[in-house]
């Protein structure tokens, strides 16, 4: 009886996904972003042909302030986001009682992550080129002496990290730099704001006080589903935003990057993060994931991943994350997973699985860095390692994570508020690859927890 409720689940799930992508049913969910990309292109081809009449004092300020603002801004409401997002992170990890099946797929996920974040760091160092070589590193000057023992260097920086970048993160407003609209880079050191992953404790306390007054967790909760909702309609409202004032006044912009030959070396370097991307990505679905999967089942998996092919289509238009992990969960359920595991161990699965999290932030900080002709240095290649585990374990998976890497190590008086389309865009695409790496890593986790299932029922019946 219960295999034929299993297999009637299992029929209606696979009933409810669609068989065939429409080209409507894609317009209908990325209408928004066809749309600005097109009138993208039309400014940029409109801006090699007919020069507006737009002086850099008036059009372009005007205009380019609330890209400007907000990018200089980002830095607070990621604070908070990820604040309450290891809150409920790690609220709901404690709402029911951790089982030893619990503890095993955390510890798996735990060694996912880092084996992701060490392969994701080489790529991204061999495959992303830097402008120029021969240029030095200036890169946590203000925290590294040579006149200090190592100690005192390892002190001063991890206390920079806590207590100098917190309240930078949160206080500083600069009115009066808004006007610079990316002329100014940055000197002698990664400037105020830049150093902060040491938020993450305030999380970690704001995580512990919420687990000893109450483990349900439902107001965070909510909270955290509202700070969500918001900082994708920011994502929306600057991707929508960026064609109009690419169109008015960053053509204006686009003649001086144009000028300089920045704008063809900018797309070069996206087309290389997006190669390093679906590197790391092949990788960890075809070598690293059956590998580990070998350990803990004595066999590869790939009979499970070969399962899965068909929801690969899906996920480019399967609409935002979140949804994915519906889908996942009645495509699992399709393709004959056992219905208990799926629906009692997927969403677990899916909260602490941060490896696609730690990889977008490194490839991005690396992108950051020598997009400007920064060497790595111990401290930078700490700081990155540090700050990818922090950022893995404070953030749900299925939120997109990509931008943080820039947010965080690259100066915003760096980012040229005309390259914003061209950034988000790619961070969409790039979070269509780590959907289908989670996927795979959450089926084999499955497969996993099924064996652990069918080999305690076996020693039972032995019994």
């Amino acid at each position: 009886m219960d295999d034929l409720d299993r297999f009637v689940d299992a029929n209606e799930s696979y009933n409810n996904i669609p068989k065939r992508s429409h080209l409507w049913a894609y317009f209908k969910e990325f209408w928004l972003a066809i749309v600005t990309c097109l009138a993208c292109v039309i400014a940029i081809i409109q801006g090699s042909c007919i020069k507006l009449n737009l002086t850099k004092e008036t059009g372009v300020p005007l205009l380019m302030l609330p890209a400007n603002f907000f990018l200089r801004h980002v830095r607070g409401f990621v604070v908070l986001f990820m604040v309450f997002s290891a809150a409920t992170k790690t609220t709901l990890l404690f709402e029911t009682k951790r089982s030893t099946v619990k503890r095993k797929i955390l510890f798996h996920y735990f060694l996912n992550t880092v084996l992701t974040l060490f392969v994701s760091f080489v790529a991204a160092y061999l495959i992303i080129m830097r402008r120029d070589s021969s240029a030095k590193t200036t890169y946590f000057a203000k925290f590294i002496s040579e006149s200090y023992r190592p100690l005192t260097n390892f002190v001063k920086f991890f206390r920079g990290l806590a207590i100098h970048d917190i309240p930078g993160n949160i206080i500083t407003t600069r009115v009066e730099n808004y006007s610079e609209l990316g002329s100014e880079r940055l000197e002698g050191g990664l400037g105020d704001g830049y150093n902060a992953p040491g938020f993450v404790v305030f999380g970690a306390f704001l995580s512990v006080s919420t687990y000893f007054l109450g483990k349900d967790g439902e107001i965070l909760r909510n909270l955290m589903q509202l700070i969500h909702r918001s900082m994708l309609a920011v994502y929306w409202i600057l991707l929508c935003y960026s064609p109009l004032a690419l169109y008015f006044a960053g053509i204006v912009q686009y003649d001086l990057v144009q000028q300089e030959g920045m704008f063809g070396f900018l797309c070069l370097r996206y087309l290389l993060l997006l190669a390093c991307v679906v590197f790391v990505t092949l990788f960890q679905i075809f070598v690293l994931l059956p590998c580990l999967h070998f350990c803990r089942t004595r066999k590869f998996g790939y009979e499970v991943i070969t399962r899965l092919f068909a929801i690969m289509p899906n996920t480019f238009v399967g609409g935002s994350s979140v949804r994915m992990v519906e889908k996942t969960k009645m495509y699992l359920k399709s393709k004959r997973f056992s219905v208990e595991a799926v629906d009692t161990y997927l969403n677990y699965c899916t909260l602490i699985n941060g490896s696609g999290i730690a990889s977008g932030f490194v490839i991005n900080a690396i992108f950051s860095l020598k997009l400007n002709d920064n060497d790595f240095d111990w401290a930078v290649i700490l700081k990155i390692v540090l700050s990818g585990l922090l950022v893995s374990l404070a953030l749900p998976e299925f939120i997109q994570g990509y931008m943080f890497g820039i947010i965080y190590f690259l100066n915003t008086s760096m980012i040229n508020p005309d390259f914003i389309i061209l950034i988000l865009l790619v961070d969409w695409l790039m979070d269509r690859f780590r959907i289908v790496a989670n996927v795979v890593a959450d089926a084999l986790t499955v497969d996993y927890i099924e064996s652990i299932s069918k080999s305690s029922t076996a020693s039972s019946q032995s019994v």
